[in-house]
């Protein structure tokens, strides 16, 4: 059982991982944007 609790533990950390990433990858384009825009 203490297997499943670790591999869930490490799929909760990568998605959490992929969402920082993904927040951090649009606010940096946005940025891009709205100084290429202006």
């Amino acid at each position: 059982m203490s297997e499943e609790v670790v591999v869930s533990s490490e799929s909760d950390d990568f998605v959490d991982a992929i969402a920082a990433v993904a927040l951090v990858a649009i606010f940096v384009a946005t940025c891009i944007f709205w100084v290429a825009s202006q």
